[in-house]
This record gives C-alpha cells, structure tokens and sequence, in this order.
C-alpha cells in the first residue's frame, strides 16, 4: 500500500482495498450530520427518571433541535435519552446526557467545546 511522505496512507489506496465498510460512518453535510442505526424506523427522545416520551422521529438529525430546546428550557442532559425503534418494537439507546448534548450540537455544526469544559 503507498503512503505519502509524511507516513500516511493514501485515502485512494484505503478505498480500493476493500477493508472499508461504507454507511458505518457520519458524514458531515452542509447542514450537520446524524446517526443511523441499521434497522432503525424511528428514534425518540426520552425524559429519565419517568420514561416521557418528549418526541418521535423519522432521524436523529431531526431529533438534534429538540434535544438542544429541551437542554435550553432548563432539563439537564442527564436526563435526556435518544433511543432507536426497530419495526418489530426492538429498541435501544442512541446516546444519552452530555454526549447527547454534544453530538446534537455537532450534529447541527455548532460549536460544542463549552460543554467539554464542563466535565
């Protein structure tokens, strides 16, 4: 495999080998990113300790605005859960607390370093 001078490998050269899973991995748009499980119909977003359903989804890109206004009306991102649903009512969790906060700030394109700091 070539690699350049600096020791990196050549993209061009990862691609052709055939080691690379392609849709594994968020791609950035013009408008942000999201994350999507196989399988997945819907995802929602979940208030803990009591399990409200605070909204449904069809992507987690739409469910990054509702995270943020929820973190903005005053509910702590701990308390925040976005989950998947499969068609056969399977579901799992997609990220949860500050790194649900965090994704769904990158998720938009905005910056999130603040909420780093605050660990």
């Amino acid at each position: 495999m070539h690699t350049n001078d600096d020791g990196n490998t050549d993209s061009a050269d990862i691609l052709e080998s055939g080691n690379v899973e392609f849709g594994r991995y968020a791609r950035m748009e013009a408008n942000g990113f999201g994350i999507v499980i196989d399988g997945a119909v819907e995802y929602s977003l979940r208030l803990i300790p009591s399990n409200k359903i605070l909204g449904r989804f069809a992507s987690t890109h739409e469910a990054w605005p509702a995270v943020l206004a929820e973190i903005e009306r005053g509910i702590p991102a701990k308390c925040l859960v976005l989950d998947w649903h499969w068609a056969n009512g399977r579901t799992g969790r997609v990220s949860s607390g500050r790194n649900l906060a965090f994704t769904a700030r990158s998720g938009l394109g905005l910056p999130a370093d603040h909420l780093r700091a605050a660990s």
